[in-house]
Formats: C-alpha cells, structure tokens, sequence
C-alpha cells in the first residue's frame, strides 16, 4: 500500500472534520496564515524579550558533543539559566548545534514556558482532550539537528512558531519493521504501542533511517512504501496520534510548541464517533 497523503487545511478547520482525522488516527496539517489569529503573541519572542521574561530560569539542555543526530546515548542533558542557552545558541551569528531545548521534566508546564504562558494558549483543536503537558522546542544550528526515529505515547499537536522542521513518518502498523528497543506486546487500534517491561525507552528505534543497514535491519525495506516526508513551516500545526513514528529534522533558528494529550479510553472514542454521526446527520438535514 503506498504512503498515505497527508491533507493540509486551512485554519479554522470545521470540528467535526477535525474529529474525524483524530478518530481515524490520521496525520494532518493545519496551515494558520499568522498565529495571532489564534489569540498569539509568539511574535514577541526576541532573544530580548525571552531572557526579559524568563532568563533567569535554570533550565535543562540537551548537548551533544559531536553535533548532528542527537541519541540517547551520544547527548546528555546539561543544566543551564535560560539567558545562558538563549546567548550561546539562539544569538550566536552561525547557530550552535551542539546544544537543543526540549522537554525538560514529566511536569505539565515548566519554565521557561511557563514564564511565557500569557503569550499562547492551547489551540481550540485541543481543548477538550486532557493535556499530558506543554513542551518547547528550540534551537539554532547551520546544520540539521536530528531527532532520531521514535514514537510517543500521547497525542501531539505540534505548531512551529519559527523556523520550519522536517518530519518523516512511519505509521503504528510499521513498529515491526522499524525495530524498536523494546519488545512489542501489543499495538491497540488507537496506534497506542504497549511493549514487554524491561527496555528504559522502549520507543526509540535502532534502525537509522539515514542510512539503512539492511543487513542488519532487514525488514526496514517493507516500512519503506509506506514513509511520508514532509516539511512544516512557520505558523502551521501537525497532529499526530500517538503510536506515529517520526523523526524530526531541524537547520537554522526555529521554535516550536507541543501540545501532549492523553489519548482517550475506548469509551471517549466511543463518544466522538457518536458526535460525529450526530454531526453527519445534521448536516444532512440542513
């Protein structure tokens, strides 16, 4: 079956459409002509008025000695303030790709997002799912900065508020063929992945989608017909289900936001079917 085509629509897209992708467990792409439609105010966020409202925050940084694919086991995490990384990366004239910011602990919301919280807000597409938590990624770097191939276990919005990322995707019904860590008990038909207890992060695939080593990852060439690739830019929101697998390719300043959300019971997913046959059928009343 060949890669699916990922839809791109333009922002507000109508609620029951929306649902349906989500009920689906389907990729798509939310093009925004400018975020402060949504109630935004991202576009103050200058080097300045970042370290003005959040400098002083210590905050945890991924580093990597030998910049380019950042691993669980080549980069760590460092600790540093805010206005540290935000002069040593985000102001540097020719980036700095030894070091990215992303999640930070296993709380909702923590600095220096949280210094920021009055500048966004969840997107109306997400408001009535549980939030797991609120994640910022930045970076600066003349060369891409790689998120190597993984799944989550949460539903992400994820919007880029500069800049532009590269994604490619493989979905759920791939896991087999992308040699994940762990052992796979069970794919649920939500995408959810549940796997044997052991492996500390399960989720990260051993297969370097780069450059593939058939000999020893074989069974990679049948998850090939179904990658997609696509590239989201400044102002544009990705939803991907969880179970999705993804890596992630960054270059030059950029800033994005995920929204986490627990993904619903078999009942929640019971209900928004129910809301969108409702919906299917006042439509075809009108």
């Amino acid at each position: 079956m060949p890669a699916l085509n990922i839809p791109r629509l333009r922002h507000p897209v109508e609620a029951g459409v929306f649902l349906r992708h989500y009920v689906d467990r389907l990729p798509l792409v939310i093009q925004v002509p400018d975020l402060g439609i949504l109630g935004w105010q991202t576009h103050r966020w200058t080097n300045e008025y970042l370290g003005y409202k959040a400098g002083s925050q210590e905050v945890r940084v991924l580093q990597q000695p030998r910049p380019g694919l950042f691993t669980a086991e080549s980069a760590s995490y460092v600790a540093m303030p805010f206005r540290h990384f935000l002069r040593e990366v985000m102001a540097a004239p020719d980036g700095n790709p030894g070091y990215y910011l992303n999640l930070q602990t296993d709380r909702l919301i923590e600095p220096p997002l949280l210094q920021l919280i009055g500048d966004f807000s969840i997107p109306d597409y997400f408001k009535d799912f549980r939030m797991r938590c609120l994640v910022l990624w930045m970076g600066n770097s003349p060369t891409p900065i790689v998120t190597v191939l993984h799944h989550d276990f949460n539903d992400n919005l994820y919007v880029v508020v500069e800049g532009r990322k590269h994604f490619t995707l493989f979905p759920p019904s791939e896991a087999a063929h992308l040699y994940p860590r762990g052992v796979i008990r069970n794919i649920a038909e939500t995408g959810l992945i549940e796997y044997e207890p052991g492996e500390k992060q399960p989720h990260l695939c051993a297969v370097d989608i780069g450059k593939p080593d058939f000999d020893c990852f074989p069974g990679y060439r049948e998850a090939l017909p179904h990658r997609i690739d696509l590239e989201i830019q400044k102002n544009e929101m990705l939803f991907l289900p969880a179970g999705w697998f993804h890596q992630v390719s960054s270059e030059g300043r950029h800033i994005a936001l995920s929204f986490f959300a627990e993904v619903p019971s078999p009942a929640g997913f019971g209900h928004l079917r129910h809301l969108i046959r409702n919906s299917a059928r006042a439509d075809g009343n009108q």
